[in-house]
């Protein structure tokens, strides 16, 4: 997802390139800091709904988290995606929890969608994490789901990502976080700026 207030028109598909760097700065921050573990042995069934990855691009998550030793199961209803599993809309997907953990970018106008699809597919204690801005925390429309979901971490990134790998200097027009849910959740939330 991109902002999209800066006389940039919307992508297809909502399909944005996640910058590698963001990822790997969020996974160094959230091994350090989260009570939870953040290892392949603890979340061997990894999915990535919305994987993306094109013929100019490789798939952001799945290709950071591999690095780290997870294997990454990744879907993405676009056609021309990297991903495994290719046309498979994440939302269509009868609910079932085979993962142990669910984690993407993805389209900003399904996100709650996405969230809670995503915790009905995961185990209890299992994670899903999104990549957001930071103003999805606003919004008296998002206020129910605020009051319901299971956040635990919110991971606000303090530095400016680009969507547009062919333009890596220019950065979007707002502030991005990981937020971290945890199916069956019931603490305070953590805040953690990287």
């Amino acid at each position: 997802m991109s902002s999209t207030n800066r006389g940039t028109e919307r992508n297809a598909d909502d399909y944005y390139v996640t910058p590698h760097w963001l990822i790997e700065d969020f996974v160094a921050a959230f091994s350090e800091n989260c009570r939870f573990r953040f290892d392949p042995e603890e979340y061997p069934l990894v999915l990535d709904p919305s994987a993306g990855g094109c013929d100019k691009y490789e798939m952001s998550y799945p290709t950071v988290l591999e690095k780290h030793g997870f294997n990454v199961n990744s879907w993405d209803i676009r056609k021309d995606s990297r991903a495994k599993d290719k046309g498979i809309d994440f939302l269509a997907v009868k609910p079932f929890a085979p993962y142990d953990m669910i984690i993407t970018n993805p389209p900003f106008n399904k996100a709650q969608e996405f969230t809670e699809h995503a915790l009905e597919m995961v185990f209890e204690g299992g994670l899903v994490i999104m990549l957001q801005r930071l103003n999805w925390l606003g919004s008296q429309k998002r206020k129910p789901m605020w009051q319901k979901l299971p956040l635990a971490a919110v991971y606000v990134h303090s530095k400016r990502p680009g969507f547009d790998p062919q333009k890596p200097s220019k950065t979007d027009s707002t502030e991005y976080a990981h937020f971290v849910f945890c199916k069956g959740y019931e603490h305070a939330s953590e805040l953690f700026v990287i």
